[in-house]
Formats: structure tokens, C-alpha cells, sequence
């Protein structure tokens, strides 16, 4: 064979080698992407199921909880005016009934339609206006119902309600009333509940189903839900349709999702063809063996690379956890394991400067050990660290995460505190100081006391430095020191 027909020979095998591999990826694609979009689409029909039965059972819960409640006899007679200690029992201002119930709010209403007690959950912050006009919107809809449990929409914020007959515990008496409770349901709690579902949610006051693909779900307590789904640029978007107990429009859910089975799909596809046409390849390589040699290069070359690169990645994961370790020497007290001075200062000046661009409290609790001198002259130094050590794990448990909490040098200590009144402040501080007051610590057969004196001030200016404010709580606390120590000092 000479040098033309060996040119032509070659490239005729090219082109009839490109005409098949297209050939065979067309093919490919036609013949089995529908499978994977039908297997996409029945996974993504199963995680709306399972979501929408999840919110079905969370309104069951909710539903069984207060029935209970409202057949309990405490509550009949509550509700008859015979047990004027049920609200302290049960609903009074520190407990935390609403929140172990797993409720937002709790309406206690007589058979004339009369709001004879109702809690709402502090967290949530509702305004007097809101509950007002909340609350007559419940009456209104709920009205002539003895028991609902459903899912309704106020003023775009969709949220759970069950309403339950207040009877007797045996299901006897007269029906004098009727407990109304609630929850709210923000994207923030949805998208936790199905974060194993959906990556994004959308809460839509919009209905949007006005597709012949649409099909209904339908539940215990949620009775009809549409549902309609669509490819979209990757994702899989569904659309669900929600409907109270009077089978009208609530609300809608968005729901987004990768398609990853499709694209595992394509991959396939992918990974098909490419085999393919590496075996056409190969026919074409055993005859043409100089291209043999081209294939080995880059084989050699991209495994230098892939070595390569294995290197600087341990390097660089080497690198970042060196540098996590300095930060954590560099803003952390040796001994106590809370943060030192320069931290702390770092931490309460950014508290600060939130405090003034969002108008919110700011203050600072100053802390001393009472005769700490005196213990590691007594004791030793080994028994003053531990004494150390052991406030600020007392300080820690009682404190919140918002809170800036360091040492600022030998026994003396700060807290930096926002958001938080005047009586939240005096409660941590006296807090603080009863617990250490009433510990002890043992060493060699000794019983260790030691108290703390504490200055304590609020943020008068939005002018104010740092410094200024720590300068203002320094002095208070040399005020508790001057007239006993073991007490907290406080000024606005």
C-alpha cells in the first residue's frame, strides 16, 4: 500500500469512525433517557409523598396532643370557671409549655365565642395588634367547627391549627368551650424538616395548577394537596397546591431539586458512548500502532499531574490545620480555655457595633475572684488555677453562645452581653455569683470557697467606646469591693 492510499485509507477510517460514535450516541440518548426521567420523576413524586405525609403526621401529633388537653378535666373545669389555679399550673409566665408543646400559641374560647385565655409563644414576638387581628381571623374561620386540625394561610404566613372540644376526660359534660392552638410554619423550618428531600422551598400565596399532570394527594388531616411537577435547567421543580378543611386555596410550596438522577442518567450515557468509542478507538490504534505511543504519553503525563496535585492537596489540608491551630493560641487563654484579652476585645467591639446599627442593649459584666491573692498565698498557685478553671466552667454553663465571654488578666474577667434588659442582666449576674458562692472545691481534704464580686453596666451612648463602658463596670466593681465583696454593683 503506498503513501496516498495510505493517507486516503486513513481518512476514510476517520469519518466512518466520528459517523458512528455520533450515530451510536444518538441512539443511546433516544433509547434510555426516558427511563431515567420516568425513575426521576417517580423518586421526585415519593420525596413529595414522604414530605407532605411528614407534615400530615406533625399535625397529627399536634392534633392528638391538644385533644388530650382539651379532654382533660383540669381544663373543663377551667374553662367553667372552676379552677382559677389552671393558667399558673400550666401556662404561667416562666414555664416553657408552649415551647415543650411544640406550639406557637393557645387560645382558651367559650362556646359564645369569647377569648377567656390565650399565650402566644414570646420567642415569635408578636405585636398586640397582630394577635388582635390574628385572633379574629381564627374566630372567623373556624367558626361553627367543634373539631378541625388543617393547615391555613395569614397574611402569607402559613401555619398549622388544630381546634378541639373541651369535654370532660370520659367525653361527657356540657361543651363549654373550645382549645384553639397553632403553629407557624417559616421557609426556614420547612427546608430544615426536609433539608434529606428538597434543597430549596418556596412559600407561593399564588395558586399554580393549571396543568392536566397534576395529581392529589390527600391525608388524615390534610385532605387535598395538588401537586404538579417540571424539568427546568437541571433542577426539578413541584408545585404543591394546599387546601384547608373547607377545601379552599391556602397556599402553595415550590419545591426544588437537583436532577441527579437524570444527570446520573446523561453520565451513563456519557460513559456508554465514551467506552464505545474507545473500543472503535482501539480497532482504529491496532491498525494505525503510532498513535499507540501518543496514548501511553498522556497516560504517563496525567498521571504525573494527578500525583501532583495529590501533593498540594495533603499540603494544603497540612497548611489549614496548622493555621486553625494557631488562631485557636492566638485568641485563647492558656489556662482557662476562654478567650483572652485580645479576643475579647475583638468580639465586643463587633457586639458594640451591631448594637448601634441595629439599636439594641449592650452591656458588660466586669468579674473578680474575692481574695484570690489570699488563696495562692494560702494554697498555691496549682490551687488558684484550678479555682479559675472551675468560674469559668460555672460562667460558661450559664451564659449563651451570643455572649463574649474572656479573661483579661490573672483573676479578673469580663462578659460583653446584647440584646438582653436590664432584669436579664441582674438575673445572669446574680446568677454567676450564687453559684460560685455555693462551690466548693476539694483539695487534699480541704474545702476551697470563693466568691466573686461583680460591676455590671448598660451602654449609655451609641458614642460610647469599649473602653469607656469597661472603664464604667471596673469601677462598680471596685464599688462591690469596697462594701463587702460577694455582691453585684448595677447601673444603667
Amino acid at each position: 500500500m503506498n503513501s496516498d492510499n495510505l493517507k486516503k485509507n486513513l481518512l476514510s477510517l476517520f469519518f466512518s469512525y466520528l459517523l458512528l460514535v455520533t450515530v451510536l450516541a444518538v441512539i443511546s440518548y433516544k433509547f434510555f433517557i426516558n427511563d431515567f426521567i420516568s425513575l426521576e420523576q417517580k423518586h421526585n413524586k415519593n420525596s413529595i409523598i414522604s414530605f407532605t405525609k411528614m407534615m400530615d403526621n406533625e399535625l397529627s401529633n399536634l392534633r392528638n396532643i391538644i385533644n388530650d388537653y382539651a379532654k382533660w378535666d383540669d381544663t373543663y373545669d377551667f374553662i367553667s370557671n372552676a379552677n382559677k389555679n389552671y393558667i399558673y399550673n400550666n401556662f404561667r409566665e416562666d414555664s416553657n409549655t408552649l415551647k415543650d408543646l411544640g406550639i406557637d400559641g393557645i387560645l382558651f374560647v367559650k362556646t359564645n365565642g369569647h377569648v377567656v385565655y390565650s399565650k402566644y409563644n414570646k420567642n415569635n414576638r408578636f405585636s398586640s395588634f397582630f394577635k388582635k387581628e390574628f385572633e379574629l381571623f381564627l374566630m372567623k374561620k373556624l367558626e361553627n367547627e367543634d373539631e378541625v386540625s388543617t393547615l391555613l394561610n395569614y397574611n402569607s404566613k402559613p401555619f398549622f391549627v388544630v381546634k378541639s372540644t373541651i369535654l370532660q376526660s370520659d367525653f361527657k359534660g356540657e361543651k363549654r368551650g373550645h382549645i384553639i392552638a397553632f403553629k407557624f410554619l417559616d421557609k426556614k423550618t420547612l427546608l430544615e424538616d426536609s433539608k434529606a428531600l428538597f434543597n430549596e422551598i418556596k412559600i407561593l400565596d399564588k395558586s399554580t395548577q393549571n396543568h392536566k399532570n397534576s395529581f392529589i394527594i390527600s391525608f388524615e388531616n390534610m385532605k387535598t394537596m395538588k401537586v404538579f411537577s417540571q424539568n427546568s435547567k437541571g433542577k426539578i421543580i413541584s408545585f404543591i397546591d394546599f387546601y384547608d378543611f373547607k377545601n379552599e386555596f391556602a397556599l402553595t410550596l415550590q419545591l426544588s431539586n437537583n436532577s441527579l438522577i437524570i444527570a446520573e442518567g446523561e453520565k451513563t450515557i456519557l460513559i456508554f458512548c465514551f467506552i464505545s468509542s474507545i473500543i472503535l478507538l482501539f480497532v482504529f490504534i491496532v491498525i494505525y500502532k503510532n498513535q499507540k505511543l501518543i496514548i501511553n504519553q498522556n497516560i504517563i503525563l496525567n498521571e504525573k499531574v494527578e500525583k501532583r496535585t495529590n501533593q498540594l492537596t495533603r499540603a494544603y489540608r497540612t497548611l489549614k490545620s496548622k493555621n486553625k491551630e494557631l488562631y485557636k493560641l492566638a485568641n485563647t487563654d492558656f489556662l482557662t480555655k476562654i478567650r483572652n484579652r485580645a479576643n475579647f476585645f475583638e468580639q465586643s467591639i463587633k457586639l458594640l457595633k451591631k448594637s448601634n446599627k441595629e439599636n439594641l442593649s449592650f452591656s458588660v459584666l466586669m468579674m473578680d475572684i474575692d481574695y484570690f491573692k489570699k488563696i495562692n498565698d494560702r494554697y498555691g498557685h496549682s490551687v488558684g488555677d484550678k479555682v479559675l478553671i472551675k468560674f469559668c466552667e460555672i460562667v460558661s454553663e450559664i451564659i449563651d453562645k451570643n455572649m463574649v465571654f474572656g479573661r483579661l488578666g490573672g483573676e479578673e474577667f469580663a462578659i460583653s452581653i446584647i440584646e438582653k434588659d436590664e432584669k436579664s442582666v441582674e438575673q445572669i449576674s446574680e446568677k454567676i455569683r450564687e453559684k460560685c458562692s455555693s462551690t466548693s472545691i476539694e483539695v487534699k481534704q480541704n474545702s476551697i470557697k470563693f466568691t466573686v464580686s461583680v460591676g455590671t453596666v448598660f451602654k449609655q451612648s451609641k458614642y460610647e467606646t469599649i473602653d469607656e463602658i469597661l472603664h464604667k463596670a471596673d469601677e462598680l466593681l471596685y464599688k462591690a469591693k469596697e462594701q463587702g465583696r460577694n455582691r453585684v454593683i448595677r447601673s444603667l
